[in-house]
């Protein structure tokens, strides 16, 4: 596990600077809130809060939500409407592009062959060439790059899709 991975305790309000550091930084944060001290009106994405005494499950469970949060920011994620998410950003998407990244997005990080984006062309309607899936492909990149991600050539077989 990375250590921003790794959620961070910090004392609500007397560590009021640890946790705008753990803001910066981009850290999971679990804010503790002191006594009598009213919990913060805002929480990020990467935050949230307890009131002490805390029972352990409980204690565990909030960790375990936040970790799982910081996973589903780190990949890419397609939604019914066509828009891209990726960490803080999103883009939207034309059903073509939606239908070839889909696979490309289930299997983040692996290779999707050559042969599977042609069928997606073709169960489309769309023209499944190898001339037209390289434009499509051209133009799904462009796209891409809005939110900091590439599809990488596998000379000969496919395409990656990873992080700049």
């Amino acid at each position: 596990m990375d250590t921003k991975s790794r959620v961070r305790f910090v004392r609500w309000p007397a560590e009021r600077d640890m946790r705008e550091q753990c803001k910066v930084r981009g850290h999971l944060c679990l804010l503790v809130v002191e006594h009598g001290a009213p919990p913060p009106d805002q929480l990020s994405f990467y935050e949230d809060w307890v009131r002490p005494p805390v029972v352990q499950e409980d204690l565990q469970a909030r960790v375990r939500q936040l970790t799982a949060r910081a996973v589903l920011k780190s990949k890419p994620a397609l939604d019914p409407a066509g828009i891209l998410y990726f960490k803080d950003l999103s883009v939207t998407l034309s059903l073509t592009q939606c239908e070839m990244l889909a696979p490309l997005v289930d299997r983040y990080g692996q290779i999707i062959y050559r042969a599977e984006l042609r069928e997606v062309l073709e169960h489309s309607g769309a023209s499944s060439s190898s001339n037209a899936l390289d434009l499509h492909v051209m133009r799904l990149r462009r796209r891409l790059q809005l939110v900091g991600l590439a599809m990488r050539n596998v000379w000969g077989r496919g395409f990656v899709l990873e992080p700049v």
